[in-house]
């Protein structure tokens, strides 16, 4: 049994944690009362989820005591950054290993069945050991790829850097080749991940990797669709947005996380560029991705953030008009440089930054989501509907998902959608034709 916290870094680390313990014979269950292993792929960004790790983990007691051989790990992100921590403050664990550490996890499951046991959490160089054939996809025609490991940015409130480690960019044509694998496997749309995206290729002398990349890709046979996330706007150049704009598998939704509105914040959060810099970025983009989604984070009640700076931050959501935001209230994070800033803001004062942000950007994305009805969209068929019996769930170009009726044998084809009503974000619609898609 298998859960994974935190960011799409986190879901491509599960797929390969899927393909590792499949290859020794594990066969995955939802159904906890069944698991001889349970792991939970963590993240260590905001206290929040650290918090919902600990209280899964505390309730588990009555199924160790069930099954004397029932192990227990943490992975990912909180693991690396706790380690050794993590099994004296959590009894019931049985095996802590980092995201450097995946490729030694059938070493370390013989060593956690016979004593506690946790990866050595070094910092490696490469993509040792990942290939199409050793990953295990949630959805058989969609796979997410890891193009780039680490960040070396240090935002003064991010703990990413000191847990990953510094960027490495996975060689050029080892990557063209592992996509084309996954084409000849059925994938259709992948998603390119990193911290970072846009730095890509820099360590390894490629400037502009990550546009030569793209254009790489776009060459693959049966590769449809081609997602990316994170920006980071210091290094999204406006050259490379005008090369990925004259591709045609490039989907148009572009994550750019803009963290606050305020240029000081800016300056104190470490970000390497300003509010000007990043609006001339938004307007390139809109100037050259014809019918772009746009969708940011941002973070409220930064150390030192006055009442004139957060309304800076409204300001900008209200200027750029995205139709999705990530927000959260500032999480301190400990061995950050944010966290011993003077002027720490109390949570009360966070919190209610926080739901303005939300009332702000909520009648936003109404206002945009509600263009798009009546208009027809070509969708990826994800899954049936959780909510909705004899629904199914797809996505578009620019990632909006549409609930829609039809058969589940449409699930991994493509098919038109009309948008009937609209939501924040989320669309309902029903099919334009008849066909079944591809």
């Amino acid at each position: 049994m298998l859960t994974t916290f935190g960011c799409q870094m986190n879901q491509a680390d599960a797929q390969r944690i899927r393909g590792i313990l499949a290859g020794l014979g594990y066969t995955e269950t939802e159904i906890e009362s069944e698991a001889d292993l349970i792991l939970f792929n963590t993240c260590c960004v905001r206290q929040h989820a650290e918090q919902r790790l600990i209280g899964r983990i505390k309730s588990l007691i009555n199924a160790k005591k069930r099954n004397a051989d029932l192990i227990i790990g943490v992975a990912g992100c909180m693991a690396q950054n706790m380690q050794g921590e993590l099994l004296e403050a959590l009894p019931l664990v049985d095996l802590v290993f980092g995201p450097n550490d995946i490729e030694d996890l059938p070493l370390l499951l013989q060593r956690a069945g016979r004593e506690k046991t946790t990866g050595n959490f070094a910092p490696k160089g490469a993509f040792d050991g990942e290939s199409a054939d050793g990953i295990i996809l949630h959805r058989p025609f969609s796979a997410m790829v890891n193009i780039i490991r680490g960040c070396t940015n240090f935002c003064s409130y991010c703990i990413v850097p000191y847990v990953r480690g510094p960027e490495v960019s996975r060689p050029l044509e080892e990557l063209v080749g592992f996509i084309t694998s996954l084409a000849e496997k059925g994938v259709k749309e992948i998603t390119l991940l990193g911290q970072n995206v846009n730095a890509y290729g820099k360590d390894i002398g490629m400037p502009e990797g990550f546009a030569t990349l793209l254009e790489r890709v776009e060459n693959i046979d049966g590769i449809r669709w081609v997602r990316f996330m994170t920006s980071h706007p210091r290094d999204f150049s406006l050259e490379s947005v005008k090369r990925m704009a004259r591709l045609s598998k490039v989907c148009e939704q572009y994550h750019l996380p803009v963290q606050a509105g305020s240029n000081r914040i800016l300056s104190e959060m470490r970000r390497g560029y300003t509010r000007e810099r990043y609006l001339e970025l938004i307007r390139a983009v809109r100037e050259n991705i014809k019918g772009v989604s746009l969708s940011t984070d941002i973070i409220c009640g930064f150390p030192g953030e006055g009442d004139a700076e957060f309304n800076e931050t409204l300001e900008l959501i209200r200027e750029v008009r995205y139709e999705a935001a990530f927000m959260y209230y500032y999480s301190p994070r400990a061995g950050t440089d944010a966290a011993s800033m003077p002027e720490q803001i109390d949570e009360e004062t966070r919190k209610a930054r926080l739901a303005r942000l939300i009332e702000a950007q909520n009648t936003i994305g109404l206002e945009e989501s509600s263009k798009l009805v009546a208009q027809t969209f070509e969708v990826l068929v994800e899954s049936e509907a959780a909510r909705n019996e004899g629904h199914l769930v797809g996505k578009t170009r620019t990632g909006r998902s549409i609930d829609f009726p039809g058969h589940q044998n449409l699930i991994g084809r493509f098919v038109n959608v009309s948008v009937q009503k609209a939501r924040n974000w989320t669309l309902s619609g029903i099919m334009a034709d008849n066909k079944e898609g591809n």
